[in-house]
């Protein structure tokens, strides 16, 4: 894992980037309020999906400043806009440019991705959601055609919901975590296998289409 900067329109921030020999595509990893890119839950998942042979970018969408208040924390606008310019420069390197692409979130970073799926419907192919708030996304989500994973630890209203208006192929799953955090190593590598298993079944370099 190497770190590296990511341009935006109003000026760049800082992400982690991990390209594999002959990566088979790219997961964008969006975290949630409070969770930064060095969190070791998403670090794990990410050194997992390594391994798949994929590509896994882990870019701070908002500046340190704007992760403290509470109106940019929670803002999916702002946060998808970013994700978004995100995919467009993973377009344009090397190693992502024609791959499939997937996307990763957590806490309200579980809305992010859904919300950027529904505007790039050609762009994403899959989307994997470890809890959060995707329900946050709600109008939205009918125009996901993404194939999504919403992994959860038991059946909580917002994950029902928004799985019963996801448009594209979907599935629930559920792992037991005692903290409800998934911060359990079995827990954590559940949540990691699953993960590798969904991208590694629905990224595929056919299914790449044009955005």
């Amino acid at each position: 894992m190497s770190d590296t900067r990511i341009p935006f329109s109003d000026g760049t921030l800082a992400a982690t980037l991990h390209v594999p020999s002959g990566a088979r595509g790219t997961v964008v990893f969006v975290h949630g309020s409070g969770v930064d890119r060095r969190d070791r839950r998403e670090r794990h998942v990410a050194r997992r999906l390594a391994r798949a042979g994929f590509a896994t970018v882990q870019p701070d969408l908002l500046a340190p400043w704007q992760a403290l208040e509470r109106h940019d924390a929670f803002s999916l606008e702002l946060q998808c806009v970013r994700l978004l310019e995100t995919l467009d420069w993973v377009g344009a390197q090397a190693w992502g440019r024609g791959r499939p692409l997937g996307l990763y979130g957590c806490g309200i970073g579980a809305a992010v991705v859904l919300l950027a799926a529904a505007k790039r419907p050609r762009a994403v192919q899959a989307v994997v959601c470890r809890d959060g708030r995707p329900d946050a996304a709600l109008s939205w989500l009918p125009q996901v055609e993404a194939a999504t994973l919403l992994i959860i630890d038991e059946a909580d209203r917002a994950y029902v919901l928004a799985y019963e208006r996801l448009g594209g192929p979907k599935e629930l799953v559920a792992v037991p975590s005692d903290s409800h955090r998934f911060e359990e190593p079995p827990a954590l590598e559940a949540v990691a296998r699953h993960a590798a298993q969904w991208f590694s079944r629905h990224l595929e370099e056919g299914r790449v289409r044009a955005a």
